[in-house]
């Protein structure tokens, strides 16, 4: 915020951002703007916070007039994400650097009005991703969060946390927090931030949508977690497939092998792996081994 404002504010934001109706975000809205400052420079800030009650209150209006809700509806295709975070944590920026997804992006806050959906294609791997309205706006649904399988919490500032964690405490998905804006730190607080990282055992992770600090980090990890593994099929004599198999995690060499063709496990006739798996390049395995993350498989045929 670019204003000062005093503690009545802040504790009245952070019962706005925690409302759990529209009736709740109403009141504490109106609150916030009693405790807002009011002098010359903050004239353009109280200004936003009226025209946010304003489209709360017709909103609220159109809602019970129609009986319906104007948030687009979201079909679940495979493995999906969804970017949770208050305003102008750079949720939009971060839905553009990762997907395919043209999202629309501006500095003033509660720019993402619907939910905007873009897909994540990374080393073969493919994910849904959606950046929902902010935490705070008349239009954050949390109905998606508890039904997706990573939440991607994005802040701008970790001391922030405290405000979205209540929200998410049902969630049953995984979590991975996301300090957005790294850019703008020096080198010596990024090193403290990963420190207080580190020794909070937070799955979190700093990063840049500038600068593009961590952003290939982050892909990683969201693969990470969607318990698959990817497989590099190799021919004999033949580099290996640049494109990998997924396979669910923990799948044998005759799961893969099936995963070819229906049958093709009994035409084996010797299978060799190189990778994390393997005690050694090109080791000889049998069908039951399991494999891991990254493997290169190599099968014989009769």
């Amino acid at each position: 915020m670019t204003v000062n404002a005093g503690p009545e504010y802040f504790a009245a934001e952070k019962k706005y951002l925690r409302a759990q109706s529209p009736k709740e975000q109403l009141f504490w809205l109106e609150e916030m703007i009693r405790q807002a400052p009011k002098h010359k420079s903050s004239e353009h800030f109280v200004a936003n916070l009226k025209q946010r009650l304003k489209k709360l209150i017709e909103r609220q209006e159109k809602a019970k007039k129609t009986g319906k809700t104007t948030l687009k509806t979201i079909k679940k295709e495979g493995f999906q994400v969804v970017l949770v975070g208050l305003p102008n944590s750079g949720k939009s920026s971060l839905l553009a650097k990762i997907t395919n997804a043209s999202p629309k992006i501006d500095s003033y806050p509660f720019t993402t009005k619907q939910p905007e959906i873009g897909t994540l294609n990374y080393q073969g791997v493919k994910a849904q991703v959606i950046d929902i309205p902010s935490i705070g706006s008349e239009s954050f649904d949390s109905g998606i969060v508890h039904t997706s399988d990573l939440v991607l919490i994005v802040l701008d500032d970790l001391n922030t946390l405290q405000n979205i964690s209540p929200l998410l405490e049902k969630c049953p998905g995984k979590k991975i927090i996301l300090i957005n804006k790294s850019d703008l730190l020096s080198s010596e607080d990024l090193r403290k931030l990963e420190e207080k990282i580190k020794s909070r055992k937070l799955s979190a992770l700093p990063l840049s949508c500038i600068s593009g600090y961590n952003l290939e980090a982050l892909k990683e990890k969201i693969v990470q977690s969607m318990n698959i593994i990817r497989v590099y099929l190799k021919e004999p004599n033949k580099p290996s497939s640049p494109i990998p198999m997924i396979a669910p995690a923990n799948s044998s060499v005759r799961d893969i092998a099936e995963k070819i063709l229906k049958g093709f496990a009994h035409k084996v006739k010797e299978t060799r792996v190189t990778g994390p798996s393997s005690k050694f390049p090109n080791q000889k395995v049998g069908l039951s081994h399991i494999l891991k993350d990254h493997d290169i498989v190599e099968f014989h045929t009769v």
